[in-house]
């Protein structure tokens, strides 16, 4: 009998993406599509950007598009008045990088700017199991044309420690502009970090895949990009001797307990509907019975006294602009 013969006899195998970093193409965006930025805080997922300096930078916003010649997602970072220390970094969990302790690493990406020198700089750094900060890289990287840049080191931390693996293990740092201040404009695309001395193509992760990987450090439970939030459900609901319990099972497990990011317009920002009952309020917060899997909120008035025990509802945002978010980042 004869086999047939598929892709993998002729050669072919899938690529493998081996991309330490999470979304490196910056195209999970829970918080939004356009992000005003204060001293350092997150654009797209796991990236976070420094913004605004104490000395008189009036505007930073970040936003990705699509580069029209190339099909490429970049990140645009914008800056009005005077700026210092503009990067964008991502810190990397320690479970990724076990086992790659004393090995080389190549991280590589793509750089341009307007109003600067076109140069960037890169500094990474590894942590050690007592937190202790270990300088592994800090100089302009080597140009490998066509605004890409990369450079190489080896993953060490500074007291031979390792730290846990729900921990920091390392960071990596793109400055705009070599000289650190900031251009008028700066862009970064495909970035990358592997193991090795070499630079390999640059493969995208499936979306899915990417929002899945993001959401094990933040998860909008209301999400702000529709552009109305009204009528997004939060969690369901159950009554159980005059006490009510809303409960939200997530879909990833998160790196550890979250916290909650919560923004509500007014007191019926959020309804409970149990039974015909429905209750505004404007108090959340996550129960100490909370696990990386499952939140159990807490509100001020929970009690739906007209409704009988054993009922059943959920809970919803009940207001345009507000939202709900837990929040698991390093």
């Amino acid at each position: 009998m004869t086999r047939a013969r598929g892709v993998a006899d002729y050669g072919y195998y899938p690529p493998v993406n081996n991309n330490i970093l999470i979304n490196p193409s910056f195209t999970v965006k829970q918080r939004g599509d356009v992000i005003e930025h204060d001293t350092a805080s997150y654009g797209p997922d796991r990236w976070q950007i420094r913004g605004l300096n104490q000395v008189g930078g009036t505007m930073s916003q970040s936003t990705t598009v699509v580069d029209d010649a190339t099909g490429i997602n970049k990140l645009v970072v914008k800056h009005s008045g005077a700026t210092n220390e503009a990067y964008l970094y991502q810190r990397i969990e320690a479970v990724n990088i076990q086992g790659l302790y004393g090995k080389e690493m190549t991280f590589s990406f793509g750089y341009s700017d307007v109003g600067g020198s076109g140069v960037p700089k890169v500094k990474i750094e590894a942590w050690g199991s007592s937190a202790t900060l270990k300088l592994l890289y800090n100089a302009v990287p080597t140009s490998l044309g066509d605004n890409r840049w990369t450079c190489t080191f080896t993953l060490s931390t500074a007291d031979g420690t390792i730290p846990d693996p729900n921990e920091i293990g390392m960071q990596v740092v793109i400055y705009a502009n070599e000289a650190n201040n900031a251009p008028d404009e700066w862009s970064v695309w495909e970035t990358k970090l592997e193991v090795g001395s070499v630079v390999t193509p640059f493969i995208a992760r499936q979306y899915g895949e990417e929002l899945a990987l993001c959401q094990r450090y933040y998860y909008m439970m209301a999400d702000k990009r529709s552009g109305s939030t009204k009528g997004t459900l939060i969690g369901t609901a159950f009554k159980y001797s005059s006490s009510t319990y809303s409960f939200a099972n997530l879909p990833v497990e998160m790196r550890s307990i979250p916290t909650l990011v919560k923004v509500f317009n007014g007191p019926s920002a959020l309804r409970l509907l149990m039974a015909g009952s429905p209750v505004n309020f404007s108090e959340l917060e996550i129960d100490v019975d909370s696990t990386t899997t499952m939140v159990r909120f807490n509100s001020l008035n929970y009690n739906v006294s007209s409704a009988p025990d054993g009922s059943g509802g959920w809970l919803r945002i009940n207001e345009d602009d507000s939202y709900v978010a837990l929040d698991a980042e390093l």
